[in-house]
């Protein structure tokens, strides 16, 4: 029986390799987009963490900003975009303030990082537009945040 298994398992990894290895692969070729190295047009956005009530990007959201610099800094992007997010606590006039700082904050930042200034633009929309669902008040780490997206 442990031999059979065996035979089996290998056949299909001979198999496997060979689709692998073959030169008619399946899988349609690269658009003149991608291979020119331009991002995906709608690309996962990179999101800078920040604490309770600040707007200091700090040095893991500085290395957050480094990535999406230099996937900034590729040919074909035309915009980049850092929206600003809080959590529940606070005023809600006080949290539109703060995230307008943290998208500000991120903007300089990614300007720093060679981004040219006309292609990235900063935003806050406070606390209405929340990664996890809190009731008013309640303080959530994931929702103080900056999202940058390439475009």
């Amino acid at each position: 029986m442990y031999r059979r298994t065996m035979l089996i398992a290998a056949a299909a990894f001979s198999l496997a390799g060979c689709e692998l290895f073959s030169s008619s692969s399946s899988a349609p070729p690269p658009s003149a987009a991608q291979a020119a190295g331009a991002p995906p047009a709608e690309a996962a956005p990179h999101v800078v963490f920040f604490s309770l009530g600040s707007a200091v990007v700090d040095a893991k959201g500085l290395a957050t900003v480094r990535e999406a610099a230099a996937a900034a800094k590729k040919p074909g992007v035309k915009a980049v975009e850092a929206v600003g997010h809080t959590d529940r606590a606070g005023a809600d006039k006080a949290n539109n303030a703060l995230s307008t700082r943290r998208a500000n904050a991120v903007r300089q930042a990614l300007i720093k990082e060679g981004v040219p200034a006309a292609l990235v633009t900063a935003r806050g929309v406070g606390e209405g537009k929340p990664f996890m669902a809190t009731e008013d008040g309640k303080r959530a780490p994931e929702n103080r945040r900056v999202e940058i997206t390439i475009r």
